[in-house]
C-alpha cells in the first residue's frame, strides 16, 4: 500500500520558543485530518529546531522527526554574538537546504530557526508560506515576506498588502470550547472543575504568565488573594516551575504547570494571563472573558496583541507597571458581569492554514 502512496513532505520552521512551534504542531494535526480523505497522500512533516530552544523537549517527546541549526537570533548590538551572525545564518542555511530540498512546501512561523529556511526555500524555488502570530511582525517574517509564496497572519498587519488574517493555529480541543452550546459548555464546565479539584459552584479564575510564570501577576495576586477568596471566588493559577510561594488553601489552587489547558479553559469565567500570541489566539476561540497584562519585550508586540482583543471586546487591559491589587480586583469585578462569548469563525485556523499548505503544494 505505501508504495502506491505519493508523499507530501512539509518542513515547519517554527523554533526557539514553544510560541513557534505549537502553531506548527496544530497546523500538522489539521493536515492529517484532511488526508485522512486521500489515502493515496502519506504526510511527512519535519522540523527545524535549535539545541537551545523549548521546542527541543517538544519534539522529542513527540519522536518527531527534526534538524537542529544554530541559532539565528539577529543581533541587537555590536558583541560578539552579533559578529557571529553571519556565519551561524550561513551555516544554518546549509544544514537546512537538504531538507529543504525533499519538501514540498516550507511553511515558517518566525523565531530563531526562520530565516535560514525561507532563504532556503527561496534558493530551491519552494513554496514558501510564512505565519506571523503577533499583532507586530518579528524581523525574521518582515524578511521572509519578501520570499513568500503566501503570507498568513493572526490578526491584520498594518501595511501588510497581500496577506489574510486568518487567526493562529492552536490545538483542536480549546478551539472547539467556543464551538459548545451553552448547555454543553455549562456541563463541561462542571466536569472540568472536577476533575481539577475545584468548587463546581464557585466563579472560578484561571491565572497563568506562560510556562515560567509572572513574577509581577504571582506576586499582585497573592497580595489580593484574601479579597478575592471573600468575594467568593476560587483560583486556578499556573505559578511556574519552583514559583509557588503560597500554598493551597480552600480557594486557591496553585500549580507549577497545567497540562491540560482546554479543561482550564472550560472550568474558568475569567483568565487572568500575559498577552503572547498563543494566549490571545485561545482567548478569542473560547470566548472567556480576561484580564490581560502585557509584558513590554521585543518590539511591543505584547501590548499590540492585548490591543486588538481590547477592540474585539470582553478585555480589560493593564499595563505590568501599573498593576496592583486594587486595579486587579477592579478589573475582574468588572469581567464577572460579562458573558462568555461564542466563536463566529467557521473554520479553525489550523484548518485553514492546512488548505493552504496544500493547495501550495499542488494537492488537489
Amino acid at each position: 500500500m505505501r508504495s502506491s502512496q505519493r508523499e507530501f513532505a512539509i518542513l515547519f520552521a517554527g523554533g526557539g520558543t514553544a510560541g513557534h512551534l505549537l502553531p506548527a504542531l496544530a497546523t500538522e494535526a489539521a493536515l492529517e485530518q484532511i488526508l485522512v480523505a486521500k489515502p493515496h497522500m502519506r504526510l511527512v512533516v519535519r522540523f527545524l529546531a535549535t539545541k537551545e530552544g523549548a521546542e527541543l523537549k517538544i519534539l522529542s517527546e513527540k519522536k518527531a522527526e527534526f534538524y537542529l541549526v544554530p541559532k539565528t537570533d539577529f543581533p541587537r548590538g555590536i558583541n560578539m554574538r552579533g559578529l557571529s551572525f553571519l556565519p551561524r545564518l550561513l551555516v544554518a542555511i546549509l544544514r537546512t537546504l537538504p531538507v529543504a530540498r525533499k519538501s514540498d512546501v516550507v511553511v515558517g512561523f518566525g523565531g530563531y530557526v526562520a530565516l535560514p529556511a525561507y532563504i532556503a526555500a527561496f534558493i530551491l524555488r519552494k513554496p514558501l508560506i510564512i505565519h506571523e502570530a503577533n499583532a507586530v511582525p518579528g524581523l525574521a517574517n518582515r524578511l521572509g515576506r519578501m520570499m513568500a509564496t503566501r503570507t498568513l497572519t493572526n490578526f491584520p498587519v498594518h501595511n501588510w498588502r497581500n496577506s489574510a488574517a486568518i487567526g493562529l493555529p492552536i490545538r483542536t480541543s480549546i478551539w472547539e470550547i467556543g464551538k459548545m452550546s451553552e448547555q454543553e459548555r455549562a456541563s463541561e464546565q462542571m466536569n472540568a472543575r472536577k476533575e481539577l479539584n475545584l468548587d463546581s459552584s464557585k466563579r472560578t479564575i484561571l491565572v497563568f504568565g506562560g510556562s515560567l510564570g509572572a513574577a509581577k501577576i504571582n506576586n499582585t495576586l497573592e497580595s489580593a488573594l484574601d479579597e478575592f477568596i471573600h468575594r467568593g471566588y476560587q483560583i486556578l493559577h499556573a505559578t511556574g516551575a519552583g514559583k509557588e510561594s503560597i500554598s493551597q488553601r480552600p480557594g486557591y489552587h496553585p500549580v507549577a504547570y497545567i497540562a491540560n489547558m482546554d479543561r482550564a479553559y472550560l472550568a474558568a469565567n475569567i483568565v487572568i494571563a500575559r498577552s503572547g500570541a498563543g494566549t490571545c489566539a485561545e482567548l478569542l476561540a473560547t470566548g472567556t472573558p480576561a484580564l490581560l497584562i502585557p509584558l513590554d519585550i521585543g518590539n511591543g508586540e505584547q501590548r499590540r496583541n492585548a490591543e486588538e482583543l481590547l477592540a474585539q471586546g470582553n478585555v480589560q487591559l493593564i499595563a505590568n507597571e501599573h498593576l496592583s491589587p486594587a486595579n486587579m480586583l477592579s478589573a475582574i469585578e468588572d469581567l464577572s458581569k460579562r458573558s462568555i462569548a461564542g466563536n463566529s469563525r467557521q473554520s479553525s485556523p489550523a484548518q485553514s492554514l492546512a488548505e493552504v499548505i496544500l493547495e501550495c503544494g499542488g494537492v488537489r
